[in-house]
């Protein structure tokens, strides 16, 4: 369906959206997600599916909304949460409020999992201020309605499950505790004046999204990420991402077998 010179256009359009890079080994990806849109918008030809994006941001954010990845689950890689479980109560007692940064979010299922952690710890949810922030808006509406299926919650502990959902016809739905306890906003990363007016967090977790940008997005990020993080703050990533490679502005630190990392400072440089 789609000509190279056609996807070359069409992941350009994706990429100065969300910053997202399409190799050419997604080309079936993408022409699938395009041909579901076209189908959506009514449109069966290409060049007016073109013209219809060229003209339309809004009609650009539908189809980013499409070609993002939201593959998760509640509980995702516990190592990472005992770290933070580990490090909370320490950060806690330095704070009147900790704040906590899941970007991207998806469909909610990190920053959920943060405050059902945060209230084990610190039974007081009260103590932290959560968000969660992502491109895909159609996921940020999955994530304010809260309802999961069987296999999103089948890495938590039962006890925890019973805790924090009830049963919604064939999901689970987030108790009203954690749903007050996140809120979830729509934006970009590489957006500096919306980073900047997110102000400043304790614990960052921006897992899986670098390895989606190319090395200029890659450092852009970085740079707003350490910016949001506070000066004692920890930055989470994903299992095969690592800051070491992309910027000299963070140091890795281990904690309970995760690496985290923090802003470098100048006595570390020395």
């Amino acid at each position: 369906m789609l000509t190279q010179e056609t996807f070359d256009e069409l992941r350009r359009i994706i990429k100065n959206y969300s910053g997202i890079n399409f190799e050419d080994r997604k080309k079936y990806f993408v022409e699938n997600r395009v041909s579901q849109h076209m189908k959506e918008l009514g449109i069966t030809s290409i060049k007016d599916y073109l013209l219809t994006l060229r003209l339309s941001q809004e009609r650009v954010r539908e189809l980013v909304s499409k070609c993002t990845v939201n593959e998760t689950y509640f509980y995702r890689e516990f190592y990472q949460l005992e770290a933070f479980a580990e490090l909370l109560p320490q950060m806690a007692a330095r704070r009147r409020k900790v704040r906590i940064l899941s970007i991207p979010c998806s469909t909610g299922e990190e920053p959920y999992t943060l405050a059902i952690v945060t209230n084990e710890i610190l039974g007081d949810l009260n103590r932290v201020e959560i968000v969660g922030v992502d491109i895909d808006y159609v996921a940020l509406k999955r994530a304010q309605e809260g309802i999961y299926s069987d296999r999103s919650v089948s890495k938590l502990p039962d006890k925890y499950l019973q805790k924090y959902f009830s049963r919604n016809g064939n999901g689970w739905e987030i108790k009203p505790l954690l749903k007050k306890a996140v809120k979830f906003i729509e934006g970009n990363i590489l957006d500096r004046r919306f980073m900047r007016s997110l102000g400043r967090f304790e614990f960052v977790f921006c897992k899986n999204l670098l390895i989606y940008f190319d090395t200029k997005e890659q450092r852009i990020a970085a740079a707003h990420l350490y910016d949001v993080l506070s000066e004692d703050g920890y930055l989470f990533l994903g299992h095969a991402e690592s800051m070491s490679r992309i910027s000299s502005t963070f140091r890795p630190v281990k904690v309970k077998g995760a690496i985290l990392y923090q802003k470098e400072t100048e006595e570390d440089e020395e």
